[in-house]
């Protein structure tokens, strides 16, 4: 039976109890939804709540099957900064080396989101679990659309734009990807949800660098707030420059034009946009420190820009969208 007593007793959730009744209030209709999630808005979301939440949509996803040793390098998006999509060229780029499993979905508000660059390159989302399984092991690489495995998202939508508010849903997106990776770069676009997000990557005993700066990813021209959790958070900034021995200029990789924006990504591949492709690169690296492939930052940003500088990481762009 669906409870929402939390909302009259004004106290928090625990962790299975939030997990419980996000699975149950799927079903519950527009009213009971609305008070939900305006209940959390004026509470506030903690993290136990929010790794219930996010255990609870991955659940409720159409995808049964689990696969150790993946990593995802996603953001919350609504930085309005018009970059390059650099998580997901990240997440091609860093294919080549480790096994990715990039969640995502298309633009809500433009057409930069995610989706829209792999849809543009060619990416077939519609799979079968066997077809999944198979691009991971055989590509070190697959795209999992958002909507196209859950739809909780979707059943929640028109309560949320009746609302008119930031919910617990504009945060939770890049803590859902059903085949629940257990290392996480994790971009945020302020450094309260980094904070959360940091406490909940423990909770979950997974590894993850969690960023926060005037995007939702690191900056190429600013310092950015990193929190690094494995086994416990330590929290340092990190400055472009030192990492990648230059400065990095910002209007090298903002587009508002889709199509442009996606030709600077294969551009920055094809190492012929050098600030796009250490944007990426920086971007890319804290995941290969993640895996241990790489001691820190700035030799596992060094490691990025060799890919792409040598031809592999356009070869494995190629390999990802079958173009061999």
């Amino acid at each position: 039976m669906l409870r929402l007593d939390f909302i009259y007793d004004e106290r928090n959730m625990d962790e299975l109890e939030a997990e419980r009744c996000i699975t149950q209030i799927v079903d519950a209709p527009d009213t009971v939804k609305a008070a939900f999630l305006t209940a959390l808005y004026i509470k506030g979301i903690t993290p136990e709540e929010l790794s219930g939440f996010s255990k609870g949509i991955r659940k409720l996803s159409s995808i049964s099957i689990k696969v150790k040793g993946l990593t995802d390098i996603v953001g919350t998006g609504g930085d309005h900064k018009n970059t390059i999509n650099v998580s997901t060229a990240a997440s091609i780029l860093l294919s080549s080396k480790i096994k990715i499993a990039k969640h995502g979905n298309f633009g809500i508000t433009g057409s930069h989101g995610s989706a829209d660059l792999m849809k543009f390159l060619g990416y077939k989302f519609d799979m079968t679990e066997n077809e999944i399984l198979n691009n991971i092991n055989e590509k070190n690489y697959v795209y999992i659309l958002a909507t196209m495995y859950n739809q909780t998202f979707a059943r929640f939508s028109n309560v949320r734009k009746k609302l008119g508010i930031k919910t617990v849903f504009n945060i939770l997106g890049p803590l859902t990807n059903p085949l629940d990776p257990d290392k996480l770069v994790l971009g945020a676009y302020d450094d309260e949800t980094a904070e959360v997000y940091a406490s909940v990557i423990l909770k979950q005993g997974k590894r993850a660098f969690i960023v926060s700066s005037t995007m939702d990813e690191i900056s190429p021209e600013e310092d950015s707030h990193i929190y690094y959790v494995s086994n416990g958070i330590r929290k340092f900034d990190l400055n472009p420059i030192d990492v990648a021995g230059k400065k990095i200029n910002e209007s090298n990789i903002i587009e508002k034009d889709p199509v442009k924006s996606f030709n600077i990504v294969i551009d920055a591949f094809k190492n012929r946009n050098g600030d796009a492709a250490s944007f990426i690169a920086l971007n890319a690296a804290p995941a290969l420190v993640l895996n241990d492939i790489s001691k820190d930052i700035k030799s596992a940003y060094d490691l990025c820009i060799n890919e792409i500088e040598s031809g592999n990481a356009y070869k494995q762009l190629r390999r990802i969208f079958n173009e061999d």
